[in-house]
């Protein structure tokens, strides 16, 4: 569980990292919780109200609300109890899934588009299909730029358009589905499938043994797509916020 934490953020470094007693801190200027939490991941020996307060005041000097990230691993295991009592709010309960990778086939591979370096155009389908702002579009780049272990990015094609993307992160054996997004006029019609397959067949050619993936528990689509794929849920995470 640790190890696909660990993964998990490297596959999508923040900004700024701050290791304060077992807690790693994540800063990317506000653009996603992932990268702009708190991740009690590590055994801890501060008192955890000298501990809070710290965190509070550092989120706060960066003019953002503190969030954490509640694991069943989560250090000490009564930081969700206690935070609850703080009247810090539960946000996006969250799915955390694996595949063990045999042999796979891809359908249609000639209609996928993959790229092993960031480049504007994937960026530029990413941010129309999830509605991002210029803003945290040039954040996001710096962080994606940021990634250390193998990673790619894949689009994929119909009738001449791009209709869908995501990006795998390999590190070890375990490849990271991650930003999996298809066009509004074309789900449920088996692209978002499609485009899994493929990037999974991309990860096995280099080296993947294992898939994970992270998926929030309302979206019933995405759900039902892995579920498909046969990958099966590990643990649940949510966060933790102030309003």
């Amino acid at each position: 569980m640790k190890l696909l934490e660990e993964y998990s953020m490297n596959a999508l470094p923040a900004l700024q990292t701050v290791l304060y007693d077992g807690w790693v801190l994540r800063f990317a200027e506000g653009y996603t919780k992932r990268a702009n939490s708190i991740n009690p991941i590590y055994d801890s020996k501060i008192k955890l109200e000298k501990k809070l307060g710290i965190c509070e005041q550092i989120f706060s000097s960066k003019n953002l609300k503190p969030v954490f990230k509640i694991t069943p691993n989560s250090c000490p295991d009564y930081l969700d109890k206690a935070l609850s009592e703080q009247n810090y709010q539960i946000i996006d309960e969250t799915s955390v899934q694996t595949l063990a990778l045999g042999s796979l086939s891809g359908s249609d591979l000639n209609e996928t588009e993959t790229k092993f370096n960031l480049e504007d155009e994937w960026l530029d389908l990413f941010s129309r299909l999830n509605s991002v702002n210029e803003k945290n579009k040039l954040i996001y780049n710096k962080m994606l730029k940021s990634i250390v272990p193998i990673n790619y990015y894949s689009s994929l094609s119909t009738d001449g358009k791009k209709i869908a993307c995501g990006r795998v992160v390999i590190e070890n054996d375990f490849a990271g589905l991650f930003d999996i997004t298809v066009d509004n006029d074309y789900r449920n019609r088996g692209y978002g499938t499609q485009l899994v397959k493929n990037m999974l067949c991309i990860a096995v050619n280099n080296g993947a043994k294992h898939a994970y993936l992270q998926v929030t528990t309302d979206n019933d689509s995405a759900y039902n797509l892995y579920n498909k794929l046969g990958f099966e849920e590990v643990y649940k995470y949510h966060y933790r916020g102030l309003n």
